[in-house]
């Protein structure tokens, strides 16, 4: 049942994505320093940053597109099929959509979840000419791949904004994680009552 380790790092991932949203909400997502001395104000700052986007943006982005593609990949397992383990997941979709049709829940709640992360990766994607998934991996884990560098701006020092666009991804990726649940549910009263 290599299905039940992908969803159960799934929720892991999924659990941290939302530990670091919830730090940047509780923060306001703030990255200024303000005090009586300009040490003080200092002081604030480096607190502030280290609870807002420009320091949580990227590891918060990383783990909830991983917990998706896990998610997602625990669902072509669960159904019998194979996966590829490129971080490529238009094809992990496509079998998705194959399996549960066009217009089912199981699919379309993936796929919103894609294009709500698109638009708050789109600038960073564009600014760094990044055309794959794969390569969008690599440029969250590491500053430079094939001896491209990346910059991350994009991705720092939104405000609200961003926060409003996580929210959206959260509830996004908890609606995923709740229909992974009962397909895994199912497939179990389903094993129980073949034997």
């Amino acid at each position: 049942m290599l299905y039940k380790k992908f969803f159960s790092l799934a929720n892991q991932y999924k659990d941290s994505f939302d530990l670091l949203l919830d730090t940047m909400v509780l923060n306001e997502n703030k990255s200024i320093g303000t005090g009586d001395t300009p040490e003080e104000a200092e002081i604030n700052f480096k607190n502030a940053i280290i609870k807002s986007d420009a320091y949580l943006m990227i590891p918060a982005l990383f783990t909830s597109l991983q917990s998706a593609e896990l998610f997602l990949k625990g669902m072509l397992l669960l159904n019998g099929r194979n996966i590829k383990t490129k971080h490529e997941v238009s094809y992990s979709l496509d079998v998705l959509k194959e399996i549960y049709g066009e217009k089912s829940k199981e699919y379309n709640c993936f796929n919103k979840y894609y294009k709500n992360s698109i638009g708050i990766i789109e600038a960073f994607k564009k600014s760094n000419s990044i055309t794959t998934t794969n390569e969008l991996y690599l440029s969250l884990r590491y500053p430079c791949s094939k001896g491209k560098e990346y910059e991350y701006f994009d991705l720092r020092f939104n405000g609200k904004k961003i926060i409003n666009q996580y929210i959206k991804l959260k509830k996004d990726l908890d609606e995923i994680s709740n229909i992974v649940q009962l397909k895994y549910n199912d497939k179990i009263m389903y094993l129980a009552r073949k034997h």
